[in-house]
């Protein structure tokens, strides 16, 4: 038991509250008492005055000073009396020691015969000093009366609550005390409390022990569950072959497995920095990437596209696929990024498509890649021109130089025509010694400054390395017909007969020249 506790503080309590209800207690019946022994003292004195009131009056009808001094030496014997005095209508007959007449009782004497005539006056003298000491007497007595019946009452309330009471909560406070959180513990109702308030309490704490106990076996287990399936995932997500990346809304890589760590490194893109703007970087079309990245964080759902980027350490193009998804979880949006190097795909793609579309000699589009473009300019309705070149003297070095001189001289023009345009212009091996460029522009002026210069450039002399090792100087003219979009016709087909029919007329008359399609050719 410390100095704080329960019964301690009880006893205390029960102490001071007792001691300040004695104090009252005592001053009120106190002041009770002496009112009450005041007013006893005055009706004995009365009483005692009527007593003697008889011999009194023949002593002062008779004047008889001895009679008079009698009675008041009877009076005095009283304690209850401190003084008296007898006066007649004339004089004091007789007075005691130390009399006083201040707040003395008078009491009338009247004439033994007549008892309508009065005679004379009695003075007593109350005796306050012993009335009030008799009050204090009785009222000291009281108050000693009433500590000794309170202080055993005391004594046994405090030992009957510590027994009742503060033991058996300081057994169950024992018994609490030894819980620990998630173990299973039966409290022991204390003796004899099995229906009362403690043993409510101990057994509401059992409940609570047990159902505190149920939590942690629950919560053990989720966390036990939770664990593994950590672990699974961990497992499914580290040892994934496909490059993957959690990253936060705001950019910042918190997750990578294995095999984006070593993609990425590759690569030269450190997953420090926030992406995607770390991807830009190296991407042919960052603005492309970064909308795309905004757009899939503003769907619920997966978005994927394709990405060039150039590996700065090799300056080698690398494709990768980006799958993007936006998740959420516990109110915060992460971005899973899914990559897969496509590079050797879009290189075969590429090899197939250029296979597909390119003439193989000269590496300028054929009929298939040519039309392909073409189309897409006619259905977006763009104006554009059509140039069909047919070489002129071509046959001649095929028969006397043979086909690889032919060969050469075919790329030679390819390469010189491929000079004069520009690099989103269609330069096509039409068929044979033939060539077709594609442009947009349909004005005149410049449509002849460019055949022009096609004519000059495809004048230019090849040297032809001879089996002997002689070096020739081998030239070539053209015959070049224009038709354009959609002046001279609207369809492919169309603008190229109207050209066809522009380049027969220059090569029928006179060679090495342009001629500009009309109706009247």
């Amino acid at each position: 038991m410390t100095k704080y506790g329960l019964i301690v503080r009880l006893a205390l309590v029960l102490v001071v509250s007792t001691f300040i209800f004695s104090m009252l207690y005592a001053k009120l019946y106190h002041d009770h008492i002496f009112e009450r022994e005041l007013r006893r003292s005055n009706t004995i004195i009365g009483q005692i005055g009527q007593t003697v009131s008889s011999s009194s009056s023949i002593a002062t009808y008779l004047n008889d000073k001895d009679l008079a001094v009698e009675v008041i030496n009877g009076l005095v014997s009283n304690d209850v009396i401190s003084s008296a005095a007898i006066k007649s209508e004339e004089k004091w007959l007789a007075q005691s020691v130390g009399f006083k007449s201040q707040n003395a009782t008078i009491i009338k004497l009247n004439h033994p015969f007549l008892l309508s005539e009065i005679v004379g006056e009695i003075y007593i003298q109350p005796n306050s000093v012993f009335i009030e000491q008799s009050a204090r007497d009785i009222a000291r007595s009281s108050v000693q009366t009433l500590l000794v019946v309170i202080i055993p009452i005391l004594v046994i309330f405090t030992v009957v609550t510590h027994f009742i009471v503060t033991k058996p909560l300081s057994n169950l406070s024992s018994q609490i005390a030894r819980v620990i959180p998630g173990s299973p513990l039966d409290l022991v109702v204390p003796k004899g409390h099995e229906s009362s308030e403690i043993g409510d309490i101990a057994s509401n704490t059992n409940q609570l022990i047990a159902k505190t106990a149920y939590m942690f076996e629950q919560e053990r287990q989720l966390r036990a569950d939770i664990e593994i399936l950590e672990k699974r995932f961990r497992l499914m997500f580290e040892r994934s072959s496909s490059p993957t990346l959690l990253v936060k809304d705001k950019g910042e890589v918190i997750l990578a497995n294995d095999a984006a760590c070593d993609l990425l490194a590759g690569m030269a893109i450190d997953l420090d920095e926030y992406f995607p703007e770390s991807f830009g970087r190296y991407c042919k079309t960052p603005d492309i990437l970064y909308t795309f990245t905004e757009h899939t964080l503003e769907l619920n759902q997966p978005t994927q596209s394709e990405f060039e980027f150039i590996n700065p350490m090799t300056e080698q193009p690398v494709w990768l696929s980006v799958i993007m998804l936006r998740v959420e979880s516990s109110g915060q949006f992460y971005l899973q990024v899914f990559l897969s190097d496509i590079t050797l795909r879009k290189t075969v793609f590429q090899e197939l498509n250029k296979k597909a579309n390119r003439d193989k000699l000269t590496g300028l589009y054929n009929r298939h890649g040519t039309e392909i473009k073409v189309n897409e300019w006619l259905d977006n309705e763009t104006p554009f021109s059509l140039f069909i070149i047919d070489l002129d003297e071509f046959k001649p070095i095929n028969d006397i130089y043979g086909h690889n001189a032919g060969d050469a001289m075919l790329k030679h023009i390819a390469t010189q025509i491929s000079t004069q345009v520009r690099e989103q212009d269609v330069v096509c091996r039409w068929g044979g010694d033939e060539f077709l460029i594609a442009l947009h522009c349909a004005k005149n002026e410049k449509l002849q400054r460019i055949a022009e210069n096609l004519l000059e450039s495809i004048n230019t002399e090849m040297i032809w390395q001879t089996p002997e090792g002689k070096s020739l100087p081998l030239r070539v003219g053209a015959s070049i017909g224009i038709a354009s979009y959609p002046r001279d016709a609207v369809e492919l087909s169309q603008l190229i007969e109207c050209a066809d029919v522009a380049m027969y007329t220059v090569k029928k008359d006179k060679k090495n020249a342009f001629q500009f399609y009309s109706l009247s050719a």
